[in-house]
C-alpha cells in the first residue's frame, strides 16, 4: 500500500528542524511604487520547533535574486534552506527564526534603501516587515538577538540597515557587500555608457527592459546592474527615471557621482561608527572577487580597526560567485555569537 498525504503547502523536501510558514505583507508603503511592482509580498519564514522567544535572522538577497528563491530545489546540491536545516541539526546554525525577505523589483533589486525611482524598500522592511515579525512570532526583544545578513547586494543591505538601525539589529553579517564604488561600480557604468548615449533616459532603459530587448543583449547583466544601481542611488523625480553619472565625453558628472558615492558604505559607515560600538559584525569576501569587492571590504575592516569596532573579517580564496558556499560560515559564526 502506498503511503500518501496532502500537505497544506507545496514541499519538495523535508526540514525537520523547522516549520515553513509564510508572512504575507499587504504593503501600504509599496502600494504606489514607481515601477508598479507587487505591493503584496510573501516572506517565507523558518520557525524552530524549540520553544521561543527565538533570536531572529533577517536574510536579504543578492541582485537579480530574491530571498524566497532559497527554497527552490537544486540539481545535485542542497539549497540554502536545506543547508540551514542540516546545520541546525549539527549545532552549526542557530535555532532561530529565519525571515527571508521578499524584495525583488523590476530592476533586479532595491539595495534595501529608499529610492523615488524604485520604491521605499527600507521603509517596507523597517516599518512593516519587522513589526509584523514581532507581532506574529515569539521572538526575543533583545537587539543582540537580531541579525541582518546577506551577500553582495544583500550584504550591502545588511551593512546599511544594521548600521542605521542599531536599536533593532545588534548583529550584522555581510558577505562580499557592494562597496568602494570607484572600483566595483564605475567600470559597469563605462561599459553601459554607449547604450545610455542611445537612450538618454532611465525611462527608455526601463521600457527596453520591460519589452525584453535589454536582457537579450550579450552583456545584459552589466547593463541591468548599471541601470538598476543608478535607479537606486541617483533617482530623478518620482516616475522611475534616474540620472546617469557619465557625460558624453566620458568624464564623470560630478553632482550625480557625488550622489551615488553618498550611498557607498565607505561614505556612510564613517558617519555611523558610534552606532556600531556595541554591534557584532562579520565581514567575508573572496580575494579574487569579480567586482573587486575585496578592496572595499579591506577598507571597511581597516576603518573598523582604527575606530575600535569589534568585527570578524575573513578573506577566502575564491571569487564573487563562490559566496553561496560561505553562508554556512555565517551560520557557524552566528551560533558562536549566540552561545556566549
Amino acid at each position: 500500500m502506498i503511503n500518501h498525504e496532502v500537505l497544506p503547502n507545496y514541499r519538495s523536501y523535508e526540514t525537520p528542524q523547522f516549520k515553513i510558514e509564510t508572512l504575507k505583507i499587504e504593503s501600504s508603503i509599496l502600494r504606489s511604487n514607481p515601477l508598479q511592482d507587487p505591493a503584496t509580498r510573501f516572506n517565507p519564514v523558518l520557525v524552530p520547533h524549540v520553544p521561543g522567544p527565538w533570536p531572529v535572522v533577517v536574510i536579504l538577497s543578492g541582485f537579480t535574486s530574491n530571498a524566497p528563491f532559497n527554497f527552490n530545489g537544486k540539481f545535485n546540491e542542497k539549497n540554502p534552506v536545506q543547508i540551514i536545516n542540516e546545520a541546525a541539526a549539527r549545532g552549526e546554525a542557530p535555532q532561530a527564526l529565519y525571515v527571508f525577505v521578499d524584495a525583488l523589483t523590476t530592476w533586479g533589486g532595491s539595495q534595501f534603501i529608499n529610492s523615488s525611482a524604485v520604491g521605499n524598500y527600507e521603509d517596507y522592511i523597517m516599518q512593516e516587515l519587522i513589526p509584523a515579525v514581532k507581532k506574529h512570532f515569539t521572538v526575543s526583544d533583545q537587539k543582540s538577538d537580531w541579525c541582518v545578513t546577506g551577500g553582495s547586494s544583500g550584504g550591502y543591505g545588511a551593512l546599511h540597515l544594521g548600521s542605521k538601525y542599531p536599536e533593532v539589529f545588534g548583529v550584522i553579517a555581510a558577505i562580499a557587500p557592494d562597496s568602494f564604488f570607484e572600483a566595483s561600480l564605475l567600470s559597469e557604468f563605462y561599459q553601459t555608457a554607449p547604450l545610455w548615449e542611445k537612450y538618454q533616459s532611465g525611462l527608455k532603459a526601463l521600457e527596453e527592459l520591460r519589452n525584453g530587448r535589454l536582457t537579450k543583449m550579450r552583456n545584459w547583466h552589466t547593463l541591468l546592474n548599471a541601470f538598476g544601481m543608478a535607479a537606486c542611488y541617483a533617482p530623478k523625480g518620482e516616475h522611475g527615471d534616474f540620472h546617469f553619472p557619465l557625460e558624453k565625453d566620458g568624464t564623470k558628472n560630478s553632482a550625480v557621482w557625488k550622489t551615488i558615492l553618498e550611498k557607498d558604505p565607505l561614505h556612510f559607515l564613517p558617519q555611523r561608527l558610534s552606532a556600531l560600538k556595541n554591534s557584532a559584525v562579520y565581514l567575508d569576501v573572496g580575494n579574487k572577487d569579480n567586482f573587486h569587492l575585496q578592496y572595499g571590504c579591506r577598507q571597511i575592516s581597516e576603518l573598523f580597526k582604527k575606530n575600535s569596532i569589534t568585527h570578524d573579517y575573513i578573506e577566502f580564496d575564491g571569487n564573487h560567485f563562490d559566496i553561496g558556499e560561505r553562508r554556512i560560515e555565517v551560520w557557524r559564526w552566528l551560533s558562536t555569537q549566540w552561545r556566549r
